[in-house]
């Protein structure tokens, strides 16, 4: 089995994986999947949930039923299980190993879901569980999150990558004379 994504197996759009796994969860929670209630919840317009659907039933990830809702195919469902395992993965580890508010780390998440191989969420599991074994002394995640409080954050608030570097006024200077030379 390959590592990656299937959405990169298949050449598909972040954008689908939204879609797909909105269906998914929609049809779990409601039993069914309306057009407005995939704009809700991927927060696109209508218009654009009608567009992809048509786009993800022509890719045979979407059919739809006698009431015109959208059903996934079982390679669409596939492809749903496969985002939401790697968006639950990574949510776990920022909320319960890193200590991210709830809301970041599902913001977070959202963004991590689409790139993270298969190996590396599965590594990213491990590590997980090994943070929060109870059967330590101190979880790992409990110092963690102790250090974090006593440390804070060492990135800076600005983009600026000289300061991310920690890089000296004379040592910028060095590198935009460098920067400036090669021009």
């Amino acid at each position: 089995m390959s590592t990656e994504p299937l959405r990169q197996r298949h050449g598909l759009a972040v954008s689908t994986e939204h879609y797909l796994r909105a269906i998914l969860e929609l049809r779990e929670e409601r039993g069914y999947a309306r057009v407005v209630d995939i704009a809700t919840r991927v927060g696109v317009t209508k218009g654009s949930v009608s567009i992809a659907l048509g786009q993800l039933q022509e890719k045979g990830l979407v059919r739809f039923d006698q009431a015109h809702f959208p059903v996934l195919t079982a390679a669409g469902k596939r492809v749903a299980q496969d985002v939401r395992g790697r968006y639950r993965i990574v949510l776990s580890f920022l909320t319960d190993v890193l200590g991210l508010p709830a809301e970041r780390a599902a913001a977070e998440a959202c963004r991590w879901e689409h790139v993270i191989s298969h190996d590396a969420a599965d590594r990213l599991r491990d590590l997980h569980r090994l943070a929060t074994d109870e059967g330590e002394e101190q979880p790992l995640a409990d110092r963690l999150q102790a250090l974090h409080r006593r440390e804070g954050s060492k990135l800076p608030a600005a983009g600026n990558p000289a300061d991310i570097l920690h890089l000296t006024p004379r040592e910028q200077a060095e590198n935009q004379e460098a920067d400036d030379a090669e021009k």
